[in-house]
């Protein structure tokens, strides 16, 4: 984690149930739940999930509710940090099952539970942010709209179900919304920006021709805002975006791949607008602090490989 004051556990939780614990955010968040002071019970469905001390583990899915009676069993908050297609045929019908049916399950038995708190893990794809022009940075209040793909679809369905839950059953939500994140694995190929076996990088240009301008997080700074979360009862009933300090540019980004490859620049075009987001909202009511400079980051972990 980032060199931050500890955040504190909160003394209402003493077990915290992570559901997609082998993720991006959720295989970091583990150890920092567990360093806070919490225990911690993974659901675990596809693969295994590394053992740690203060860690047991639950074996089912969202779509089977026994399992997630059984997770629940003695936990007082639940993360809810899936971000992977479910089971079916079509696009359709595995982004449903993930994030419409799986969800609506979990909100459920998370009823029965009598949590303290829920926190609904969320992307910016719900704003439709490549494909709807924006003025001015994103943030909580921006419109919701179906403009990206199945996942930003169900992604709107599944934050309304969980603010309708709040409103309806007093669940304690809390949406946690993240951008593109960050991890040590990232440095692979940056997002395709890398071109690793024709050593060449490739530069994203926007529907207008400029290097396209982006807003993503740092899994450290993502965790972070999920611990707030958990500590704050202020954050009961809100949404948050956890993003990075600062937003970055293609050409930005593509100097620092550059400068430690040599490497040939290449153009690409998209149909993809720019975007930008807020995280002010979650800085003054939680006293979020994103550490993480994307670009510094990435021009250190590459440096490692040297």
């Amino acid at each position: 984690m980032p060199d931050l004051p500890a955040i504190k556990k909160n003394t209402d939780i003493h077990k915290v149930l992570v559901v997609g614990p082998n993720g991006n955010v959720g295989k970091v968040l583990i150890p920092e739940l567990l360093k806070a002071g919490y225990e911690v019970r993974a659901l675990q469905y596809r693969s295994p999930v590394a053992s740690q001390k203060g860690l047991d583990v639950v074996q089912g899915h969202t779509l089977d509710v026994a399992s997630l009676e059984k997770a629940m069993d003695g936990v007082q908050a639940v993360c809810h940090l899936i971000r992977a297609t479910g089971p079916g045929n079509t696009p359709f019908e595995q982004w449903f099952n993930c994030c419409v049916a799986g969800a609506a399950n979990l909100l459920e038995t998370s009823v029965q539970a009598k949590l303290k708190r829920f926190i609904a893990g969320s992307a910016d794809n719900v704003f439709g942010h490549i494909t709807i022009p924006h003025h001015g940075s994103l943030n909580e209040n921006s419109p919701k709209r179906f403009a990206d793909d199945y996942y930003g679809l169900f992604k709107i369905v599944e934050e309304e179900m969980c603010r309708q839950y709040h409103l309806g059953f007093d669940l304690p939500v809390v949406i946690a919304r993240f951008g593109w994140v960050w991890t040590d694995e990232y440095v692979n190929n940056v997002a395709g920006t890398l071109d690793r076996k024709n050593k060449r990088i490739v530069q994203r240009m926007d529907l207008h021709g400029k290097p396209l301008v982006r807003h993503d997080v740092h899994v450290d700074d993502a965790v972070q805002g999920i611990l707030l979360s958990l500590q704050k009862d202020e954050a009961i009933g809100q949404d948050f975006n956890f993003f990075s300090p600062a937003p970055y540019s293609s050409a930005a980004l593509c100097a620092v791949l550059s400068s430690r490859f040599g490497w040939p620049v290449i153009e690409q075009k998209t149909d993809w607008h720019s975007w930008t987001v807020s995280s002010e909202k979650a800085r003054s009511m939680l006293g979020y602090r994103p550490q993480v400079d994307l670009l510094e980051w990435m021009r250190v972990r590459l440096q490692r490989e040297k």
